[in-house]
Formats: C-alpha cells, sequence, structure tokens
C-alpha cells in the first residue's frame, strides 16, 4: 500500500489581519439571535413544568427536546459573545 501525505501551510506572520474584524450590526444580529433563543428556551420550560405540576409526565422527546433547546441558546449565547468580542 501507498499512502500519500500531504503538508497544509498556514502563514505564520500577519495572522490578526486575517480575522476579519466584526461590526456593531454583526454583533447586535447575534445578541438578538441569542436572546430569542434563551426566550425560545424559557416558555419550552415554562410549559415544560407547567405539565410537571398538573402531574403530568414528559415523555422522552419532550425531554429531549428541552435538552436541545437548552444547548441552541447556550450556542447562540457563545457565539454572540465570540462576535462581539472579537472587536
Amino acid at each position: 500500500m501507498m499512502y500519500v501525505c500531504m503538508i497544509l501551510a498556514f502563514p505564520v506572520g500577519g495572522s490578526a489581519a486575517a480575522v476579519p474584524l466584526t461590526t456593531s450590526a454583526d454583533c447586535a444580529r447575534a445578541q438578538d439571535a441569542a436572546e430569542r433563543a434563551e426566550r425560545d428556551y424559557d416558555a419550552m420550560k415554562k410549559e415544560y413544568l407547567a405539565q410537571i405540576a398538573d402531574s403530568g409526565h414528559p415523555d422522552a422527546s419532550q425531554r429531549r427536546a428541552l435538552a436541545d433547546e437548552d444547548v441552541e441558546q447556550a450556542k447562540a449565547r457563545a457565539g454572540a459573545e465570540r462576535i462581539c468580542n472579537r472587536g
């Protein structure tokens, strides 16, 4: 068998210029998305807890959906922080 190796070269100097600067509009959009995701999560969690309070038992798909929504809101918040702190 013959193995082929590829070497990737990345520029060493001036790498800061390769990272595009974000604008305040980018930051605002990212923050809006994070706030929407947080509202969606809060609304879903409220419904989930209301079902439990009414002696209901959320099934596995409902628990998974709530967990997925939690992950989405965390990713959106982290993305906003990354974009807004990039400057």
